[in-house]
């Protein structure tokens, strides 16, 4: 007599998965489901990028009073390189442009329900041989605003876990200079969304950031950012570390999560933030206005956070970036030589 249990997936890297499974070695990972009948299916996440996986669909029957599983044939699926480029939205206004090729980094959108619908939350371009997102980009406006409490450091799920820092102590002190975890796109800028300033706390959105740059200038251009929501509806933000400046050769200086890890994270060399506001007509955009911040990655104490304001235009000179390449080029051009804040604070 045979009775049907559940279902399920056995998923590995070996071709001889099935001989495995049978002598009961260890597989990458099981999704098991307790069904009636009809079909089923299981999410796989972490997965390494251009690498062959198999898997096999498996049946839990009763035969004879003893619990059996049944297998089916052995498959497989090859996951995308990381080469491969992921086209995003067109109209979203804070995407800088996607590089011909990815290079082994990660194009990613983050997305969480906001009022009832699937939302984007930011979209970051990952870079695992530093650990670090090179830019973070989203926009800010009200309804993201709120006195959410915050969340703690997780893996982002659409990257595989090994290319994280996950840096579940503190950072090192390193030459005497205390390192935050600096957020890319600060969870205060997504309190008011639960979903989304859970996010904020992935590890590819975290930075090692000078304690006394990220709770001083860093953090008060920060607050200047989310000021602006006074006045205006909308703002587009692009933020990111640099470790070198196009054709420079700075020293990049480094630091071991443990002494039980081997992951060697970069310091950060400079940071810069654009910002960009936009006007429409008929749905059109008409008019635009941006602005650039660049700093040296230090404390500025008692510095002006206005000082370090510059255009666009330079920023993408000194890190290749093409921002802001969504608007219309004419509209772009114009917007992206502006260097002073209150010009672009009363557009």
């Amino acid at each position: 007599m045979r009775s049907f249990q559940g279902a399920g997936f056995y998923v590995g890297t070996s071709s001889n998965l099935s001989t495995l499974v049978r002598q009961g070695q260890a597989v990458y990972t099981q999704s098991a489901l307790t069904i009636g009948s009809g079909s089923y299916s299981a999410t796989v996440g972490a997965l390494d990028e251009g690498k062959t996986y198999y898997y096999v669909a498996f049946m839990e029957v009763l035969v004879d009073g003893a619990y059996q599983e049944v297998y089916g044939s052995v498959k497989s699926f090859t996951t995308l390189s990381a080469s491969t480029v992921t086209t995003l939205n067109k109209d979203w206004m804070e995407l800088p442009e996607s590089p011909a090729s990815l290079g082994g980094k990660y194009l990613v959108t983050s997305r969480a329900e906001m009022n009832g619908k699937d939302t984007r939350n930011y979209s970051i371009l990952y870079d695992p041989a530093r650990f670090a997102s090179l830019w973070t980009a989203y926009v800010l406006c009200s309804a993201h605003r709120g006195s959410g409490s915050g969340g703690t450091w997780v893996n982002n799920p659409d990257i595989p876990a090994g290319k994280q820092s996950s840096c579940y102590k503190a950072y090192p002190s390193v030459d005497g200079v205390t390192y935050d975890r600096g957020h890319q796109i600060p969870n205060a800028d997504r309190n008011g969304v639960d979903a989304m300033q859970k996010q904020t706390y992935y590890w590819t959105n975290s930075t090692p950031q000078h304690h006394d740059f990220n709770g001083g200038i860093w953090g008060n251009l920060e607050n200047q950012v989310r000021g602006l929501l006074s006045s205006t509806d909308s703002v587009y933000v692009v933020t990111g570390p640099v470790y070198q400046t196009v054709g420079g050769s700075e020293t990049v200086r480094t630091f071991k999560n443990s002494s039980n890890d081997d992951k060697v994270v970069p310091i950060p060399n400079y940071y810069f933030k654009v910002l960009l506001k936009v006007k429409r007509s008929g749905g059109s955009i008409t008019s635009a206005s941006a602005i650039g911040f660049w700093f040296t990655h230090e404390a500025h104490s008692g510095e002006n956070w206005q000082n370090f304001a510059v255009s666009v235009d330079e920023i993408e000179r000194k890190t290749g970036f093409n921002f802001f390449a969504n608007l219309p080029p004419s509209v772009e051009a114009a917007a992206e030589t502006n260097t002073n804040w209150n010009t672009f604070r009363n557009f």
